[in-house]
């Protein structure tokens, strides 16, 4: 298989998709890691281009998290992203920012929903990440499947 000049590939292993090659590059640094997997800092984002939902990848073990555009749930979802997490993650331009927010996929998928309270913001140019919480008038599950025509 052909490699660009300097791309580093890492082999990791996930439950859904057996072993991967990814490139260096595209790993994020979780400097806290995710809510309740704090011990976990380093993931890639596995996209799946037949439907909207990615996955959020350990690099260091198998943990993955569905993960979706927020905006396609709910096209009015919107928040000030504080200043602290500005400087935490060095995001000096809004083309910069990407936002995530875990999804449950359930088996009955009219009950499929996404938090809308700790979206995950990522700096897409330096690959940093963190995972915030927002005020409660943002719901922990928010049930999207008659709202978002996906």
């Amino acid at each position: 298989m052909y490699r660009p000049k300097g791309v580093k590939i890492v082999k990791i292993n996930t439950n859904y998709f057996g072993e991967l090659e990814v490139d260096e590059n595209e790993i994020l640094e979780f400097e806290k890691g995710m809510l309740g997997f704090e011990e976990l800092k380093k993931f890639v984002i596995i996209k799946d281009s037949e439907i909207f939902i990615e996955w959020l990848q350990s690099v260091e073990d198998t943990t993955s998290f569905a993960i979706m555009d927020p905006f396609v749930a709910d096209k009015n979802y919107s928040f000030e992203l504080p200043d602290k997490i500005m400087e935490q993650l060095d995001i000096k331009s809004k083309e910069d920012v990407m936002i995530r927010t875990v999804v449950i996929i359930p088996e009955d998928i009219t009950k499929i929903r996404t938090n809308l309270q700790a979206p995950i913001i990522i700096n897409t140019k330096l690959k940093k990440a963190t995972q915030i919480i927002l005020d409660d008038s943002y719901p922990i599950r928010y049930e999207f499947y008659d709202k978002a025509g996906v």
